[in-house]
């Protein structure tokens, strides 16, 4: 038998993962069947196999090992880590995990979503739905292993962007698709697929609102809708169209569009006993309002979100991707409306009442110093600006990725382009490094 050494060496090889992210997963546990001195009869005896039912499964010729619990068994008997199986899961032979620059390896992906989510993606891209194949039974498992997915995208977003996972958030959403479209399930677990496929979709629109992507956030977005009006979900019906709000209001297309959509999000999350949700929509129609002017409006409605807060932000039933609603976030939405508003010198100072709160998670620390160094460029404060854009670089180069807030600091980049110091050149070069990456 190969040492343990030698072992790895062979699960990790380029043609090992070539081979699952082909499909061809008989051959790969061949390779490692031999790697380890086994027989087929050996691998038929682990595995419960006959000796000839081994040798069709290695040979491709009958379909057990793409059944993801065989994959798995098989893989274990072998002494394979399940880590090893994520070309399996991505299609790729180069496999990156959901939390890619940001200190966690692959075995946390192992130990907190590899299973189904395998399973949704063996469905999707190693057994694809043809008329010769039957369609997959989908089930209760299937449904909370699209939840902890989106529960662990969400999660990610909120304390380090969306940038590095935005990709992973639409393929994932793509197999979900397609186990949507194509699945065999009764009515009621139809609706749950539903309902919980279009809360994936609606992440997936806001992780590539923060990569850069405005137009295919709004896709997303309006697929969420489609899915929302199709199951009765009201809750997930305001957080789509609230992600459309946010892109309207980002990326104006349409006069009054930013606040029709605020103003039936509002209406929405008002029969959603939360006010941290009831807090964050009517911040976004404040600032949907300042978008077009409406000062008045805004005052109005950023009134009605500290009587929100006043309830309190501690019901245990909000969703994961509430937890970045804090009191230092709607302030921030205050900021982004008087700044809109040409209030520049009020929004300078919230925006730098928000900076260095300890509750801040890093995502939230580069928005906040992102924005405010935008702001004091409106302010004429070049000097301070670049400074302030610096500490949100410091941020943007790691750990947070967000080609988003990236964009926010344009007008310092414009700025400090006309100044000649060391600490505009600085800032310009680090500036021009990440919009290249991004």
């Amino acid at each position: 038998m190969a040492s343990e050494d030698a072992v790895p060496a062979i699960w990790a090889s380029t043609e090992f993962r070539q081979l699952l992210a082909n499909g061809q997963f008989g051959r790969a546990m061949a390779a490692i069947r031999r790697e380890k001195g086994l027989s087929q009869a050996d691998l038929g005896e682990l595995l419960h196999w006959d000796r000839s039912h081994a040798g069709r499964v290695e040979r491709g010729e009958v379909d057990t090992i793409f059944d993801i619990r065989e994959l798995v068994r098989a893989a274990d008997a072998l002494e394979i880590p399940r880590t090893a199986l994520l070309p399996a899961l991505l299609g790729t032979a180069t496999p990156w995990t959901i939390e890619v620059g940001c200190g966690e390896g692959v075995d946390d992906v192992d130990r907190r979503e590899f299973g189904i989510a395998a399973t949704m993606a063996l469905m999707g891209s190693a057994v694809p739905v043809t008329a010769a194949t039957e369609p997959m039974t989908v089930g209760t498992d299937h449904i909370a292993a699209i939840r902890t997915i989106t529960d662990q995208l969400w999660d990610h977003d909120n304390r380090l962007g969306g940038g590095a996972v935005a990709d992973y958030a639409l393929q994932q959403y793509r197999l979900a698709r397609r186990m949507l479209d194509h699945g065999d399930y009764g009515p009621r677990t139809g609706e749950a697929l539903a309902a919980t496929t279009g809360r994936l979709c609606s992440c997936a629109g806001w992780l590539a609102h923060d990569g850069g992507h405005p137009d295919l956030a709004r896709r997303c977005y309006t697929e969420a809708v489609l899915l929302a009006e199709q199951t009765g979900d009201t809750e997930l019906l305001a957080a789509a169209l609230g992600g459309l709000t946010i892109t309207a209001t980002d990326h104006p297309r349409r006069g009054r569009e930013p606040v029709r959509l605020a103003r039936r999000v509002t209406e929405l999350a008002s029969t959603i006993p939360s006010p941290r949700l009831n807090a964050l929509r009517l911040a976004r129609e404040a600032v949907a309002y300042a978008a077009i002017g409406e000062q008045r409006d805004f005052t109005h409605a950023m009134t009605r979100v500290w009587h929100e807060l006043d309830r309190g932000f501690d019901n245990p039933d909000d969703p994961i991707w509430l937890h970045f609603v804090t009191e230092a976030e709607l302030r921030v939405h205050e900021a982004r409306g008087r700044k809109l508003l040409g209030q520049h010198t009020q929004a300078a100072d919230l925006f730098r009442e928000c900076i260095d709160r300890p509750e801040n998670l890093p995502r939230d620390e580069a928005s906040y110093r992102a924005y405010y160094a935008a702001c004091l460029t409106g302010l004429g404060d070049t000097t301070t600006a670049i400074t302030a854009a610096h500490s949100a670089l410091d941020l943007l180069e790691s750990p947070v990725n967000s080609p988003r807030l990236v964009a926010e600091l344009r007008p310092v980049h414009r700025a400090a382009e006309r100044l000649h110091t060391t600490a505009a050149q600085h800032f310009t070069h680090r500036f021009n490094a990440l919009i290249r990456a991004a």
